[in-house]
């Protein structure tokens, strides 16, 4: 057996050493510590056979450097390194883990395990819908079909709103004529009267609001095809293309009016502007006038437009929009009016004008 310790405290040292044929002890206080040095390297330098064939070194709890060709069980849980015949460190045993350790080993192998699991996850997900795509389409014009398809028939829905909002308002006229009519000759319009004027009113507003709704659903849709025929492009090995305009970049857009109040009091001064916008810039009369709707009256003229203005509350982001439609007369000459530049210059500056 051979033992080996340290201690620098109090300079006392003590080497023991047993073998088949090797015996040596050596007890020294207050001796120079090159000297140690020295006997320490004599140590090392017998042959191991001499020490039972196999020699550790560990530090104990203490803070002392060991040296033993046995670790004892006190010490069993410690780091410790085995040596071999000239002392070279050929194994490296680590310290046993705590109770702590462990525990925090166990919830980072939970964690990785989830990890892996949604990241195989999502790459099922994406294979299984790159097989949708190609089963789907097989060109890229494939995918701009299906996209315009869905955008055109959208429009389709808008245009039906927009007629219905022309009804409606038509119908909101009479009624107001009506009203001013019986007032004149010194009657009062039914309470019935002025409920169904208020239903009208509302349901122009809610219309308008199905318009934004509408306009800002082709964007979704121009995104998810959008991805498509990237995705396609990888898949195909074809060479990437420049995105294309959205619907909501297009001059025609309507989300081209749509001012966002970031709050209450500017919303209020947003709408005091837009109320001078429309005065300005009408051709016909103000037919109503609100906190909630502006709306002149409809064009008689092919040369004459209808300006409407909601204060809207988006149902998603639960932010006030302000919006402005702008209507032509429903007849040839009123739809090439619609497309000169004053009229699109009217469109085109709301946005500016409502901006502080």
């Amino acid at each position: 057996m051979m033992e080996y310790s340290d201690n620098a405290q109090n300079r006392s040292y003590r080497i023991s050493i047993t073998g088949q044929s090797h015996a040596l002890e050596i007890d020294m206080r207050k001796i120079n510590f090159t000297i140690i040095n020295i006997a320490l390297i004599l140590l090392l330098t017998l042959p191991l056979s001499a020490m039972g064939g196999k020699l550790y070194r560990w530090v104990d709890e203490d803070g002392r450097v060991q040296y033993s060709d046995r670790v004892p069980p006190a010490s069993k849980a410690r780091a410790r390194s085995r040596l071999d015949e000239s002392g070279v460190e050929i194994e490296k045993v680590k310290a046993a883990k705590s109770k702590q350790e462990i525990q925090a080993e166990l919830a980072r192998e939970k964690a990785l395990k989830r990890l892996r699991a949604e990241q195989q996850r999502i790459i099922d997900t994406q294979k299984a819908a790159d097989r949708v795509l190609l089963r789907t389409f097989r060109s890229e014009d494939d995918i701009k079909m299906a996209r315009d398809g869905k955008l055109a028939a959208i429009d389709v829905h808008i245009q039906v709103i927009r007629g219905n909002i022309k009804r409606l308002k038509n119908r909101l006229e009479e009624l107001q004529k009506g009203a001013a009519d019986l007032e004149r000759q010194g009657g009062k319009p039914s309470q019935r009267y002025l409920d169904d004027m208020t239903s009208l009113r509302q349901q122009i507003k809610d219309a308008y609001a199905s318009i934004i709704v509408k306009e800002r659903e082709k964007d979704t849709i121009w995104a998810h095809h959008e991805e498509d025929l990237q995705r396609f492009r990888v898949l195909k090995s074809l060479e990437p293309e420049k995105p294309g305009i959205t619907p909501s970049q297009q001059s025609a857009s309507l989300l081209e009016t749509v001012v966002t109040c970031p709050d209450t009091a500017s919303c209020d001064l947003a709408w005091k502007k837009a109320q001078t916008y429309v005065e300005l810039h009408a051709t016909t009369r103000m037919q109503l006038a609100s906190e909630i709707i502006l709306m002149t009256r409809m064009p008689i003229q092919d040369d004459e437009f209808s300006l409407t203005v909601s204060r809207i509350t988006n149902k998603e982001s639960r932010d006030t929009e302000i919006f402005l439609d702008l209507q032509c007369k429903n007849t040839p000459g009123g739809e090439k009016f619609c497309e000169t530049d004053k009229v699109k210059a009217i469109r085109h500056n709301f946005r500016e004008a409502l901006t502080p």
